[in-house]
């Protein structure tokens, strides 16, 4: 829990941490501290936090309680900051919570005169004396500094003072949280130079905090000598007390994919499902004695269940597939003209069976369960322009081939999903067939029997310039189809890929009736203005919501926005509940590094994204990354 630290500088003084804003109807606080429960510790509890830095810039800051420890005699909490600073460095913090107070300790990397300035510090007395006097006064402190060189070290004063403001409700993208205290703390003080100059110091901390979560925001102000500075801190995610919500910091999941290129399609998009319990992650593997694909079962927190399966293959074409049917799960790939396009059951655990196939050159594919079948629906290189299709059985036996749609451009994979009665099938079809700008979504309703039920494929949309990378899921009683849509961006070029574009999505009833809107200028906007390299959008529905992902932008600093993985949560109703352009699931890519292929599966608790780390320096390798985003909560 990041509560109250301060660096201060003379050349040297800066501030650290974040914060801000709220608004809410509350009682009138008690102006003498509040309970112990706004304070949470226990092992393992975990809070991200956005931080805006009027010098430091954007970043994200990981914390967790990683244990107790002595210090300085007395046990305390470990709180394990990943970057608090925004220079990569982590750090660890110490506090004591006991029956009258919660105190900061001290910390292990900044300033050792910090500590002797202001530590031990009591950020919170539950014994109704929080505002009763100042929390901490001290004069002529040695700071074991010598700043000017004179070889004497320099001495400073200090007050700090604390007050409840009130309470209200904090709403923010992690949900709705009554009774949040907002409390302000202000520190003051002089830094005398043993030459007899000073330079005086004021800061001023807000912090918002929800019973039994913590801190949820903070804001920092502070003047150094006439040198303002300022930090924001937002909770994006959290799990404390058995609660999770938001967006917690990535992490690797698959390392040591491929070597460093710029060429994403090695190792690919990875594959992604859920049992409701459990994640299934599957990834095409590159090593010096040959291609694999690598698997792993990870539990509902995104931590890997045991050692990965790793799969020895003869060659690798295009990025694999896999869904669940109740009982085990279907994992398609194709291997090239050798190998072709194959399937095999893969069992809760992540055993895997053998290969059956679905055909010889079947490549862009898109799989669903319902009832206890799949429905592959495919490209073949030898016939371009159409869309096959094949049932699978519980058994992992295919059906006969069918053709599904005719004048699809196959160089956009289809999607597809199950909406309790029929498979509905979406792909992209170009008016012209060399014209990218002509590109159009459509749909039609395959039954678990293998009846078509549409007379002719029906238009999702036909807006004007491309609309493609189409994603559909299913919810009851609608499906919603998102896809990149180019109308916003006329004349621009098509010579790059995805390009610009902006998220729209639609919904289709189980009739097949294409609501939100007329094919030609209807849809629903979800993201704009994500003018670089917006594509490869990834889709899901938790149970309650649908969560719509993308990759934005190339590389870091590249015009035209911010870079990373962005996800929207759209209720069924049609609303994005998320702010303007999305939130933040990745965050910035390190040096040389592009986000993109981002996947999704929604578990009974959560929804899994990972996505591809496309590193392109000499020397690094390539991961599949990724976070749980739990469902918005309202306390």
């Amino acid at each position: 829990m990041r509560c109250f630290s301060i660096l201060i500088s003379v050349t040297l003084l800066a501030a650290c941490g974040g914060g801000g804003g709220g608004g809410g109807n509350a009682p009138a606080p008690p102006r003498t501290g509040i309970p112990e429960s706004y304070y949470p510790v226990s092992t393992g509890s975990r809070w991200t936090y956005d931080v805006t830095s009027s010098t430091a810039g954007s970043y994200v800051d990981d914390m967790v309680v990683a244990g107790s420890r002595v210090i300085s005699g007395a046990n305390a909490w470990v709180f394990s900051e990943s970057n608090p600073a925004g220079d990569g460095m982590a750090t660890e913090s110490y506090y004591r919570k006991d029956l009258r107070a919660f105190t900061y300790l001290g910390q292990n990397l900044y300033a050792p005169w910090l500590d002797a300035l202001i530590s031990p510090l009591d950020l919170m007395r539950f014994d109704g004396t929080f505002s009763a006097s100042t929390l901490l006064s001290r004069n002529n402190v040695d700071l074991g500094l010598d700043l000017d060189g004179d070889g004497m070290n320099e001495r400073a004063d200090v007050v700090v003072s604390g007050t409840v403001e009130g309470y209200e409700t904090l709403v923010n993208d992690l949900g709705s949280f009554s009774n949040t205290a907002r409390l302000r703390y202000d520190i003051s003080g002089t830094i005398r130079l043993s030459t007899g100059e000073s330079r005086n110091f004021t800061e001023t901390l807000r912090e918002w905090r929800a019973p039994e979560l913590g801190s949820l925001r903070q804001s920092i102000d502070s003047n150094v000598a006439g040198i303002t500075h300022s930090d924001h801190l937002e909770a994006r995610g959290l799990t404390v007390n058995g609660i999770a919500a938001g967006i917690l910091a990535p992490r690797d999941l698959m390392t040591n994919l491929a070597d460093a290129d710029s060429d994403t399609t090695l190792p690919g998009q990875a594959a992604l499902a859920s049992d409701g319990a459990n994640y299934i992650v599957v990834s095409n593997r590159m090593t010096p004695s040959g291609p694999q694909r690598i698997l792993q079962i990870l539990d509902q927190a995104g931590q890997a269940k045991g050692d990965p399966e790793l799969i020895a293959v003869t060659d690798i074409w295009g990025s694999p597939s896999v869904a669940w049917n109740g009982a085990n799960y279907l994992l398609v790939t194709w291997g090239g003209s050798v190998v072709g396009m194959q399937g095999q059951l893969v069992s809760r655990d992540g055993s895997v069976g053998l290969g059956k196939l679905l055909a010889s050159d079947g490549y862009n594919r898109a799989i669903a369960s319902g009832g206890d079948k799949w429905l592959v629906v495919y490209a073949r290189t030898a016939i371009e322009g159409s869309l096959f299709g094949r049932f699978i059985d519980s058994a992992g036996n295919p059906s006969n081939e069918f053709t599904v749609a005719t004048g699809v451009a196959n160089a956009t994979p289809p999607a597809l999903a199950f909406n309790g009665h029929d498979f509905m099938v979406v792909w992209v079809s170009r008016s012209t067939p060399t014209d990218p700008s002509t590109s159009n979504i459509y749909a039609t309703r395959v039954s678990p029997d293998g009846a078509f039920r549409d007379a002719v494929p029906f238009s999702i949309t036909t807006a004007a310039e491309a609309q493609w990378w189409p994603q559909v899921a299913c919810g009851l009683p609608n499906c919603l189809v998102t896809w990149v849509d180019r109308r916003n961006y006329p004349g621009q070029s098509y010579n790059y890929s995805p390009g610009p574009g902006d998220i729209y999505g639609v919904f289709v009833s189980q009739g097949g009736e294409v609501q939100s809107g007329p094919p030609d200028v209807g849809g629903i906007p979800i993201a704009l203005g994500l003018t670089a390299n917006a594509g490869h959008p990834a889709l899901a529905y938790s149970g309650s919501d649908y969560l719509a992902a993308w990759s934005s932008g190339a590389f870091v600093n590249s015009p035209g926005g911010p870079t990373g993985v962005y996800a929207a949560r759209i209720s069924p109703e049609g609303v994005v509940t998320t702010r303007t352009g999305g939130v933040p699931v990745s965050g910035e890519p390190e040096a040389a590094t592009i986000y993109v292929y981002p996947a999704l599966a929604a578990s009974s608790s959560g929804v899994l994204a990972v996505w591809l780390k496309n590193r392109e320096s000499a020397g690094a390798s390539k991961s599949i990354a990724g976070t749980v985003v739990w469902p918005r909560v309202s306390r």
